[in-house]
């Protein structure tokens, strides 16, 4: 029988997976004791999106239920390879996750997840979503909406512009704008229509690479004018595999250093070297003092944000033994994270 024009076949809905990790948007406030507790499921996500519901299939998946300053680089993996167990069933992913940290996680899905063709969209808000006023379900809905565009990286979404995971920072403690990209612009926004840049990786058949391996014996150390010599020989006696050194300007390092970063480069420990500028870029070859820093091994972190830095040498690190390599691949956009 041959359906009647009157009567059209109805087009199955696109399918997006929401894997849930934690953060204040699964918090809900108690109306008689006004306390935050805990969601009693994730399933309790869906009343809060019926009109959604009727244009896209949602499934919800738990990974866990974290503040997001617990969250590890084992986590990260679970979320990894979650999304690789099922990523030819749905059109897009949602990773709900608290904002302290989601920058680093986002970064580490970038690495995990290559060779993306479809988006995976992190969200969260700062109010509980059953809050009046909250943001949550703003942001949920903005988030799953952007998993159906034609993007394919890993983005975040709070409000209404997409952008680019491993490029992006919290920035304020602000509905308005909570995160922010200060060195690219986003991929897309939403307002009265849907406004996509060409500068977004877009959807094209691609195989899938998972590789979520993590070193997280890495050290982070901000400088500041005055550090007691001690505070470096002792991060050395930690024995870390790396670290991360937030320099002054565009790479600026003071010359009592140098000894140390010696001895650090004799260890064969890799240091990636960032600026704290929030909108700095790393040139090892601007000041003639400078020059010597690539001799003692310091490997440039160029415009990276200092998440991405920290994750991605922690990644790197799974990737090589090569010194040379890890060199090579720590200087290298890989994933959009840098300006080579």
């Amino acid at each position: 029988m041959i359906p009647s024009p009157l009567y059209p076949i109805p087009m199955p809905r696109p399918k997006v997976a929401i894997l849930y990790v934690g953060g204040s948007i699964g918090m809900v406030r108690n109306k008689k004791t006004n306390r935050m507790e805990q969601l009693d499921s994730v399933g309790d996500f869906y009343r809060f999106l019926p009109d959604l519901q009727r244009e896209v299939s949602l499934e919800f998946f738990s990974i866990a239920n974290l503040d997001s300053t617990d969250i590890t680089p084992e986590n990260w993996v679970e979320i990894a390879h979650t999304i690789q167990e099922h990523y030819d069933t749905f059109e897009g992913f949602v990773v709900i996750h608290g904002t302290n940290t989601m920058s680093y996680t986002a970064s580490a899905l970038s690495f995990a997840l290559q060779n993306l063709r479809k988006p995976v969209v992190f969200t969260g808000s700062l109010l509980p979503i059953n809050d009046t006023g909250s943001d949550g379900r703003m942001n949920l809905v903005f988030a799953i909406r952007a998993a159906l565009l034609d993007i394919a990286e890993v983005c975040i979404a709070l409000g209404p512009r997409v952008l680019r995971g491993c490029r992006a920072k919290k920035t304020e403690q602000s509905i308005l704008q909570t995160f922010d990209c200060p060195r690219f612009p986003p991929l897309a926004y939403f307002d009265t229509s849907v406004h996509l840049h060409p500068w977004r990786t877009v959807r094209r058949k691609r195989t899938l690479l998972c590789k979520a391996d993590f070193d997280p014996n890495v050290i982070t150390l901000t400088l500041h004018p005055g550090m007691p010599q001690k505070i470096f020989y002792a991060i050395l006696d930690a024995k870390p595999h790396g670290i991360v050194l937030r320099a002054y300007g565009l790479g600026m390092l003071p010359e009592q250093l140098f000894p140390w970063l010696r001895q650090v480069d004799h260890a064969g420990i890799p240091v990636l070297i960032t600026s704290q500028l929030v909108r700095g870029t790393i040139d090892l070859h601007r000041y003639r003092k400078q020059v010597i820093l690539e001799k003692l091994g310091i490997i440039s972190g160029k415009d990276m944000t200092y998440e991405c830095a920290v994750v991605k040498l922690m990644w790197v690190l799974k990737q090589t033994n090569n010194a040379k390599r890890r060199r090579e691949l720590l200087e290298k956009n890989l994933v959009g994270e840098l300006d080579e």
